[in-house]
């Protein structure tokens, strides 16, 4: 299969999704309702990006409670087979649902960790471990075609339910239990198989490096990092200490807008960035607490100086599939796009070391959704 470049400028690409979506017949049926009601008229009033705000925050409930092709555009109607379902873990609600067209979802989750992994030396054809959730969860069905993009056969595979650790307390005897099941099946297949890359959550590999000897460790040619924050000092350890011959690429994303990839190491921190137009990350003042939806529509145009704390907010930008102004519970510090960045062909800002609040970290959910 092979991957979709955009090659548009920001503006040609927002007109063409902007088409796409709100034409009268063939458009999606929630943004054609959304600036009705707004008294949005699109081809007037949104030029850039920036006029994109005039839609507000992004209802979130929408996105679970409504029907998935109310956002898919009607003129992919009889193209259903072409796409992929994502759900996402449901952290902060019910799960949100949302579709790629296979050409995006190849390009957004595959082609795109394959030309920066290539870039930094990622080893390829060796045997890979997934530890994570398979369906409806979208990493999982990414995962599969990493290992193959990367010169392998699909991976050897660990399944977990996110959704079932969540309703868990945290260290409690079903919790610990529940991850004794999992490590279990990996610390198998990692006794008994060849395998050189590792695929899961910062946590998962922590834990399992633990119980790995030192020559299984050595064995490891490759980590990807996904699903759950990344802190600086315990990827310094893992990298450093516990696996100090392998590449190790963090990324950061969800279901619902795609992934974010580590380009290159930064002492101290971690620095991801993304493929434009198609995804547009902004970080806003935080909110103080709880707020009318005016003042978040305020935040949106807020967005902090450069080496600045604030929200994450997205909007996707996708033929198949258009989310606006999305808040994150995520916080992260803005950063430029940098020489290593460009010289992939990402010049949108970045985001440094993206996490939940402190009051949330220590619920030990997992905000990310597990891309």
């Amino acid at each position: 299969m092979g991957a979709k470049k955009i090659k548009h400028s920001p503006e040609d690409w927002l007109r063409n999704i902007l088409d796409i979506h709100f034409h009268p017949t063939l458009g999606a049926a929630y943004w054609i309702e959304k600036a009705r009601l707004l008294g949005i008229e699109v081809q007037r009033d949104i030029k850039v990006l920036d006029d994109l705000m005039a839609f507000g925050p992004m209802d979130e409930k929408a996105l679970s409670s409504r029907p998935v092709e109310d956002f898919i555009p009607k003129k992919f109607s009889g193209e259903k087979k072409d796409f992929i379902l994502g759900d996402t873990g449901g952290t902060t609600g019910l799960p949100k649902t949302t579709v790629y067209r296979n050409d995006e979802f190849f390009s957004v989750f595959v082609e795109f960790f394959g030309r920066i992994a290539e870039a930094q030396g990622f080893p390829q054809g060796c045997n890979w471990l997934w530890v994570g959730p398979g369906g409806p969860h979208i990493i999982g069905k990414a995962a599969r075609m990493l290992a193959v993009r990367m010169g392998s056969m699909e991976p050897f595979t660990v399944d977990f339910d996110p959704r079932w650790v969540k309703k868990m307390v945290p260290g409690s005897m079903g919790w610990e239990r529940y991850f004794q099941h999992i490590e279990d099946q990996a610390m198998h297949i990692l006794n008994t198989q060849n395998i050189g890359v590792i695929f899961s959550t910062p946590p998962v590999i922590a834990r399992l490096a633990e119980k790995m000897h030192a020559q299984q460790r050595a064995a490891i040619r490759g980590i990807h990092y996904g699903g759950l924050p990344l802190e600086a000092p315990l990827y310094e350890r893992l990298k450093k200490e516990l696996f100090p011959g392998a590449v190790h690429i963090s990324g950061y994303g969800n279901t619902l807008f795609g992934v974010c990839l580590e380009v290159e190491p930064v002492e101290g921190s971690i620095h991801y960035f993304y493929e434009a137009p198609r995804l547009l990350l902004r970080i806003v003042e935080c909110s103080t607490g709880n707020e009318a939806e005016s003042a978040s529509l305020k935040r949106l145009e807020k967005t902090v100086s450069y080496g600045s704390w604030g929200q994450v907010v997205f909007s996707r930008l996708d033929e198949s599939f258009l989310i606006l102004n999305m808040f994150e519970r995520d916080t992260a510090v803005r950063i430029p796009s940098s020489p290593a960045a460009l010289a992939h062909g990402l010049t949108a800002d970045g985001v440094a070391d993206p996490h939940t609040p402190a009051s949330d970290r220590s619920e030990k959910k997992n905000q990310h959704g597990l891309y």
